[in-house]
């Protein structure tokens, strides 16, 4: 972290007295290198940000991910609200790893107003803290939330639509509406969707499946889940079962 800071700056200082020399024009030379250090600096967190995020979503390894988001945080997350992103994605990685109780306790400790409807966080708070409460079997707690608080959040973008439509499908799974459940699920399968979200679709298919007796499919998606999970906790599961 120090050693990729300290070598910005010296680009910095280089890209300045360079422009400086060249142009003749030091005020000019200094807004340029503003705007292009800025430029870069974005391109960057964007890379970053991606390169993370597909430690969850495509390499399917929450213990990665929680390792990069710590160091993530450490440069940026000196922010309350900033760290309070972080917190969110904790909780995350937390759930894929299957420590429910953790994750839930994460996100209890984040001050809600530090999140907004406008940029999604307060959507992806409201959804984790409602898979850990399904998990938790606290399934009379995770309603009130769903009831009260889902309507008034819209996803803004694509990956929260999917993202809603997955609470949805499992919502229904724990409320033992498996058909409708089932149904929901096969109509994300129809979607582009990340490696991640696909297998932990597949997972709650395969429970369908063993729980309504069509055991041989339930057997087919959980080898699946095992083979292709990695270190997500629905793998290691599926492999002891």
């Amino acid at each position: 972290m120090l050693v990729n800071r300290t070598l910005f700056i010296i680009f910095t200082v280089v890209l300045m007295l360079i422009l400086s020399f060249l142009m003749k024009n030091i005020i000019l030379a200094g807004i340029i290198t503003f705007f292009i250090v800025m430029i870069a600096y974005l391109i960057i967190s964007i890379f970053r940000g991606k390169k993370r995020i597909n430690l969850l979503e495509e390499n399917c390894d929450p213990e990665a991910f929680l390792e990069a988001t710590e160091k993530q945080r450490k440069i940026t997350g000196k922010n309350p609200k900033m760290n309070s992103y972080f917190d969110i994605d904790k909780s995350a990685g937390l759930i894929l790893l299957g420590q429910f109780q953790e994750a839930k306790e994460v996100l209890l400790s984040i001050d809600q107003n530090l999140l907004s409807n406008k940029n999604g966080t307060l959507l992806i708070y409201t959804i984790n803290l409602i898979a850990c409460l399904h998990e938790l079997g606290e399934i009379e707690e995770s309603e009130k939330i769903y009831e009260n608080q889902i309507p008034l959040l819209s996803p803004i973008n694509k990956r929260l639509v999917l993202s809603m439509n997955f609470l949805i499908a499992d919502r229904l799974f724990f409320l033992g509406r498996l058909d409708e459940s089932k149904e929901n699920f096969n109509e994300l399968l129809k979607q582009k969707v990340s490696k991640r979200i696909y297998l932990s679709v597949l997972y709650r298919l395969a429970q369908i499946e063993e729980k309504t007796g069509n055991t041989e499919d339930a057997r087919s998606k959980y080898k699946e889940v095992a083979d292709k999970g990695n270190n997500l906790w629905i793998a290691k599961q599926t492999k002891k079962h």
